[in-house]
């Protein structure tokens, strides 16, 4: 018995710890509440992907969760990488773990960048319509109030100008069921339809629902005649307008792509489905992010993912993106491009197709955050994933973004060493979504009125730069400079982190000199130029030497340390009133 109960407590154990595990998540430590995805990434032909960064919302549910402890540290949410999968930017804080669908950076709101997002509705408020937020070019959140009337559904928010926009809607509506030979049934189900409105204001231009234009017979997921029908006929998931005004109406559960007048609103032609006005010589089904590509008087251009199944049904066993164009005086479809799924497995929810400024396709195909890049002809570039499988992301694309924070790089500093007389001080530097950063110059100061002193310049390198300093600098900030040495943000000053792990009775440190480990500006920034290749394998082997030597020879330390003097710092904690790094 006392075996079987070792037993059972190991194997339960092993399952608690596999529960836990994050070694497929990133840490920093500038920003402890945060974890942020890792991915596994293949290039087939780097020179040809376009330049840009991976946006992506990782997400456990679809649908909002009751409040858990599950995802903290933040996990989830709206990132920003680069195409090596380095955290750019993390907004998963922001929103309570809340899931986040459709992130984008939009370019059509002014001369600025700014981001856009769809967040889901709060579990348990039933009432809630549904949430678009907004940031501009330096991460200040702007959430857009709708007309209370509409309810916003989770899948895409289009901004096509500085004033208009585009988001799906969705409404109950009681619907007699004569389409399926039962015209004495009436029955409650979700139509499907969009909503125009001003980004600014919240008001809106146009509502356009389902309701009188498309009969639920038209549905390949719903029938009254079963005992628990699936009461969401139409599933939209995806809006678009074209330059002459005309709407495109993407809907799941109808296998159609409707296209829909900007003048009378009616429904012009349908693409797909039971009642499809085009000759076809090609098939899709259960598709998602319909999209114009041109558009003229005789001809329409499109690109959209062809899921091609879905949980149950499998129409094909491969997903795929598409190019189609429409004839619309012969009223032909025809398909220009297909692109495969390189791992030739079905995308059954969600994904998104992306055409690329150089041209080049990006396919997310949802499920672990699988995307893929290929050039237009169909060569596959790149493929990528999430390290994890616990997350998904609704879409994946890739966009030239540039900010530089309203908020100030964070800096964490800590001294290291095992006596008084080998110390060395460590430096963590981030900041969060910043674009622009190539070097961090670093400074160090004896009290908050004395001078501050250059210790060193040093490349950036990934979303969190270290650098270790030797001797025990207290007061420290750094600087985060452009390509071409220019200051865009600088630290707080913050007081350096003693070591926690020294015994008691160990004398109190004290700091060096800040002036006696200056590094003159020009001089760091000439050897910065010139040894930046060399920089890491020759301080790591310098720094190995020294603390060596100063740890078995006391008199090279005391010979070394006579350049300096120390510092009897006068400030308290309470007096400096600096503020504790925060994430």
């Amino acid at each position: 018995m006392i075996i079987l109960g070792a037993v059972s407590l190991f194997l339960y154990g092993a399952s608690a710890f596999e529960s836990i595990r994050d070694d497929d998540l990133s840490t920093f430590v500038t920003l402890p509440n945060h974890r942020a995805i890792k991915w596994n990434i293949t290039y087939h032909d780097r020179s040809s992907v376009a330049p840009g960064y991976w946006f992506v919302a990782p997400y456990f549910a679809a649908e909002s969760e009751p409040a858990t402890t599950r995802w903290i540290p933040s996990q989830i949410g709206p990132h920003i990488f680069d195409q090596d999968g380095e955290l750019v930017w993390t907004g998963s804080s922001d929103f309570n773990d809340r899931t986040i669908f459709d992130f984008r950076m939009v370019d059509s709101m002014g001369d600025d960048l700014h981001l856009a997002m769809l967040l889901t509705k709060e579990y348990g408020k039933w009432d809630d319509k549904g949430t678009i937020i907004v940031y501009d070019n330096q991460y200040n959140p702007s959430p857009v109030v709708l007309d209370p009337v509409v309810d916003v559904d989770m899948h895409e928010i289009n901004i096509q100008d500085p004033h208009r926009a585009l988001a799906l809607a969705f409404r109950e509506e009681n619907l007699n069921m004569a389409s399926f030979g039962l015209p004495d049934l009436n029955m409650n189900i979700w139509t499907g339809g969009f909503v125009e409105f001003d980004i600014t204001t919240g008001k809106v231009l146009l509502l356009w629902t389902s309701q009188d234009a498309i009969s639920p017979d038209e549905s390949v997921a719903f029938n009254p005649y079963q005992e628990q029908p699936n009461t969401d006929f139409m599933h939209v998931n995806a809006i678009d307008r074209n330059k002459n005004g005309d709407y495109m109406l993407s809907a799941r559960h109808t296998n159609t792509l409707y296209f829909i007048s900007g003048q009378d609103g009616r429904i012009m032609w349908r693409l797909g489905g039971k009642r499809s006005d085009f000759a076809q010589d090609f098939e899709f089904s259960y598709q998602h992010d319909a999209k114009f590509i041109s558009a003229n008087d005789t001809h329409i251009t499109i690109s959209f993912l062809n899921n091609g199944a879905e949980d149950i049904i499998i129409n094909e066993p491969t997903s795929s993106a598409m190019y189609v164009e429409l004839d619309l005086t012969t009223m032909k479809a025809t398909l220009l491009n297909r692109y495969t799924r390189p791992d030739h497995e079905s995308t059954r929810k969600r994904g998104n197709m992306q055409t690329l400024p150089n041209g080049n396709v990006l396919v997310g195909w949802s499920e672990f955050g699988y995307m893929s890049e290929f050039t237009h002809d169909g060569r596959l570039l790149m493929e990528a994933r999430f390290v994890s499988e616990r997350f998904s992301t609704y879409r994946a694309y890739k966009f030239p973004w540039r900010s530089r924070p309203s908020y100030p790089p964070v800096l964490v500093a800590s001294c290291h060493g095992v006596n008084g007389t080998a110390l060395s001080t460590t430096f963590h530097v981030s900041w969060n979504g910043a674009t622009e950063v190539k070097y961090w110059r670093f400074f160090t100061q004896a009290n908050l009125t004395g001078p501050s002193e250059q210790i060193a310049i040093i490349p950036k390198k990934g979303f969190e730069t270290s650098f270790a300093a030797l001797g025990y600098l207290d007061l420290v900030s750094v600087e985060a400079l452009d390509m071409n040495f220019q200051v865009l943000g600088q630290s707080a000053t913050v007081r350096t982190q003693p070591p926690v792990y020294w015994p008691e009775g160990v004398e109190l440190l004290k700091p060096d000199d800040a002036a006696a480990v200056a590094v003159d500006d020009s001089t760091s920034t000439r050897k910065t130029l010139t040894f930046i290749g060399l920089f890491v394998a020759g301080f790591l082997t310098s720094t190995s030497v020294y603390l060596i030597l100063s740890m078995y020879h006391p008199t090279f330390r005391r010979y070394l340390r006579r350049t300096y003097s120390r510092v009897q710092s006068e400030d308290t904690d309470e007096g400096l009133g600096l503020l504790n790094v925060k994430d």
